[in-house]
């Protein structure tokens, strides 16, 4: 890119992230801040028309260098993942770091209904335990981004989205949907429960069979054959029980 533009790389000393609020690092013997308006002092300022649609980033050295919008662009499927999740009983909560004007466009979009905008790392740790009630609810934190690490390791259960997700994020999460589709979390959950049922009922099958043969063998003399067959049957019974994964499907 630098090639493109013609630009030469500068030669980069000192460089630091500041967590929640961007980086800084020397050039040329002269600081230089990347990150939020908070970072750079430039807080006193309102945020124009084109900031509302998006994150900013300011770049800073002695003055003011410029600065970059994002707008953050929702996915047609992000609502329905949700209300399939609202559908399961499940409570959404947005928590991020950008401003309350920003989250509330992309809360807006896709039905989300309670957010906590502005937070910084620490205060996201504090709110996953706020949601949790001391471990009276389980609480999973869905995150891709550095500041999220905290929160997903925070949280009952972490998820992070693989493909383009920091790799302090994916060292953190216990799930990690690898082709960046949230609604994978529906289906991730949905195989999840599946899976301890049929755990549950593989477990009956295995000791009932056992049961029922250690009972039949105190009444009168169990054929071994019968034996054999009662055996082999309950672990086809617990094969052909668990091929239902394979056939789970997202509503």
């Amino acid at each position: 890119m630098s090639r493109q533009w013609g630009v030469e790389a500068a030669d980069v000393k000192e460089f630091e992230t500041l967590h929640g609020q961007g980086l800084c690092a020397r050039i040329d013997g002269k600081e230089y801040l990347l990150g939020n308006r908070h970072l750079v002092g430039m807080c006193s300022l309102p945020p124009d028309g084109a900031s509302s649609l998006g994150a900013e980033v300011w770049v800073a050295g002695e003055d003011l260098l410029g600065r970059m919008v994002f707008r953050d662009m929702v996915r047609p499927e992000s609502r329905r993942t949700l209300r399939d999740l609202g559908r399961m009983g499940l409570r959404t909560v947005m928590l991020t770091g950008d401003r309350r004007e920003v989250a509330e466009q992309i809360a807006q979009g896709v039905g989300i209904e309670e957010i906590r905008a502005g937070l910084m790392p620490e205060q996201k740790v504090a709110a996953i335990q706020e949601l949790k009630e001391h471990g009276a609810r389980k609480v999973a934190m869905v995150g891709d981004g550095v500041n999220d690490a905290p929160c997903i390791a925070a949280a009952d259960v972490g998820v992070a989205m693989g493909a383009r997700g920091s790799d302090a994020a994916l060292e953190q999460a216990e799930v990690v949907l690898m082709n960046d589709r949230l609604e994978n979390f529906v289906l991730a959950r949905t195989l999840s429960l599946r899976s301890r049922r049929i755990i549950y009922q593989n477990i009956g099958i295995a000791l009932g069979a056992v049961i029922v043969m250690m009972s039949a063998a105190f009444l009168f003399p169990v054929p071994l054959a019968l034996g054999v067959a009662v055996h082999e049957g309950s672990t086809v019974l617990v094969l052909l029980n668990s091929l239902r994964l394979l056939f789970v499907r997202t509503a």
